[in-house]
């Protein structure tokens, strides 16, 4: 059964997770887009396709080395049908490179945990925002996310909450002056889109997706959250950071131009990790095995609507 099979971090798993992830990418394209194939198509999207690979190792980094779950491939397999139920997410690029970058800044966020090069963790996270604004303004938002950390992780103190604004405005302002030493500078623009038409949605290859995963979120936030803040850990706090990430994401998607699914990647992460932990509470098994499985069912639904 695909939960029990999952239960576990094995190579194989993450070799089969790597091969549906390949099979969603090509059938993004073909089944998406009007394609001319020939060498410099698959040059091109090979090199997408190993950023799209390198955003799945870091997440996996990220969730390993935090705690943020327990030792299973459910968070790998869960983030691979998301990508399959929102197969715009691989062929925006923007979108593709702003959450890369975005995810290097998550590596330190979740890291200040930890006592160790707090000052460094700051400022590196809120320098990769900052560069991740530059390609797609309205991620800006996540420099909100540094400072719920700071609060959360018990690191206020005036020069911590000075450095992420340092951090913030130093690639700014380098991309800046490189834009006017090129006599460039009229393209230097980090004007914020927004758009509240949410017309888009009402296709089923949109609505159904959307709704799944909202439905899951809801049905799994609140049972995790009791379980989680019973438990008198550590974890606790990276969860509460956790919710405030899954907030700070909702806020970017709702105004956002482009409504197609590919806004959706930026809530792919803390949305994998708290459905995961989700179900590690659960103690049906036949539940675990449908909650999956469904997942599965409009992930191939999708590409028939």
């Amino acid at each position: 059964m695909i939960a029990k099979f999952f239960k576990k971090t094995r190579p194989i798993n993450t070799l089969i997770i790597v091969v549906v992830l390949t099979l969603i990418y090509v059938l993004s394209f073909f089944y998406l887009t009007n394609v001319t194939v020939g060498v410099l198509f698959f040059s091109k999207n090979a090199l997408f396709f190993l950023v799209l690979l390198v955003t799945f190792f870091i997440i996996n980094f990220i969730v390993r080395k935090n705690g943020l779950t327990k030792d299973n491939s459910y968070v790998l397999f869960i983030l691979g049908l998301c990508f399959g139920m929102f197969p715009f997410a691989t062929l925006n690029k923007h979108v593709l490179i702003t959450h890369l970058l975005l995810l290097l800044a998550y590596r330190r966020i979740y890291s200040l945990r930890t006592n160790k090069d707090t000052k460094e963790k700051l400022f590196d996270s809120a320098f990769w925002i900052g560069i991740a604004t530059i390609v797609y303004p309205n991620s800006f938002l996540y420099i909100l996310l540094i400072y719920a950390a700071i609060y959360l992780f018990n690191k206020s103190t005036i020069r911590n909450i000075i450095i992420p604004l340092v951090g913030f405005l130093a690639p700014i302002l380098i991309y800046g002056v490189y834009l006017l030493a090129v006599n460039d500078f009229n393209s230097f623009n980090l004007q914020l889109n927004y758009s509240f038409s949410f017309l888009n949605y009402n296709s089923l290859e949109l609505l159904i997706p959307i709704a799944l995963i909202l439905g899951y979120l809801l049905w799994a936030i609140f049972p995790t959250t009791i379980k989680i803040v019973t438990i008198n850990n550590e974890f606790r706090t990276s969860w509460f950071l956790l919710l405030i990430h899954l907030l700070i994401s909702l806020l970017l998607i709702i105004p956002s131009v482009n409504k197609n699914g590919s806004e959706f990647l930026f809530i792919f992460f803390p949305t994998v990790i708290i459905l995961t932990n989700y179900l590690q509470i659960v103690k049906e098994k036949w539940f675990k095995e449908v909650f999956l499985y469904l997942f599965l069912v409009i992930t191939i639904a999708i590409y028939f609507l």
